[in-house]
């Protein structure tokens, strides 16, 4: 019988002390423990309800269209505003130092080759004006010395071609024969690929930023979780969808799509050498 009045006792108190301050979660978090400390969880549950579960998102794709907008269709130009991110709040110099980071990686993974200190310089230029990632890497995919790399013999591997159609089937619902493929060099699949899943990216970017975020979370987890070794640095190994799509919602969508590109080119690079 005691028991009983405690518990009463307990609960009349925290509902009082609810009331005068608006009663919050924590309020119940801290009665239902103390109840259930006393009289078990089933007592905590019937005068605190059940113990709140954070909803489950789960790591699913959007849907795909079968053939994604070009980014010159004119509806493009009509891209939903993403409100401004911690990283828009940054100083200046601390952005040029994450921009010239990002100029480093995609040299190396675009040609494999180290970049020039003259192309840093005049690329972060470009960035400093207004320029995008993405246009940059559509400029040195499209320029002579990426023509040249692609003119090159340097058949895509196996594991690459392999790859290559299932990345395409899951990621831009899109089936290519494998022999098709195998006609094109490792610059040229990379840089094929890699478009069409910008183009994708842009749909959404048009439509619904969180289908974007949702793509580029199961994409960067599925990643991570097969080919973690060729993604090199321990973020981008990190196999957690929550983790990617977190950091997709809190981050520029040019951000996104740049590290699209350097993870896609890397795996694929790392894959055209386990044969």
């Amino acid at each position: 019988m005691n028991k009983w009045i405690v518990i009463v006792g307990i609960f009349f108190s925290l509902s009082v002390m609810a009331q005068e301050a608006k009663l919050e979660s924590a309020w119940k978090t801290k009665g239902r423990d103390l109840v259930t400390s006393i009289a078990g969880a089933t007592w905590g549950e019937k005068l605190f309800g059940p113990i709140p579960q954070a909803p489950v998102v789960q790591a699913k794709l959007p849907a795909i269209p079968a053939q994604a907008k070009k980014v010159t269709d004119i509806e493009n130009y009509t891209k939903l505003k993403k409100d401004p991110t911690e990283y828009d709040r940054l100083p200046n110099e601390r952005k040029r130092q994450f921009d010239y980071k990002f100029l480093q990686e995609l040299f190396q993974v675009t040609r494999k080759t180290e970049a020039k200190d003259e192309d840093l310089s005049n690329w972060l230029n470009t960035l400093d004006q207004g320029g995008s990632r993405e246009g940059i890497y559509q400029a040195l995919v499209l320029d002579e010395v990426y023509a040249a790399l692609e003119n090159m013999e340097d058949k895509p591997s196996n594991r690459l071609l392999d790859f290559s159609l299932k990345f395409s089937q899951r990621f831009i619902n899109q089936t290519f024969k494998k022999e098709s493929l195998n006609q094109l060099n490792l610059y040229s699949l990379k840089r094929i690929l890699t478009e069409k899943g910008l183009d994708l990216m842009e749909h959404y970017e048009v439509h619904n930023l969180n289908d974007l975020y949702q793509w580029y979370a199961v994409f960067s987890s599925e990643l991570a979780t097969e080919y973690a070794p060729l993604l090199k640095t321990k973020i981008r190994q990190d196999p957690r969808f929550e983790y990617h799509l977190e950091w997709a919602k809190s981050m520029p969508v040019q951000h996104i799509k740049s590290e699209f590109i350097i993870k896609l080119h890397s795996v694929m690079n790392g894959l055209q050498l386990l044969e």
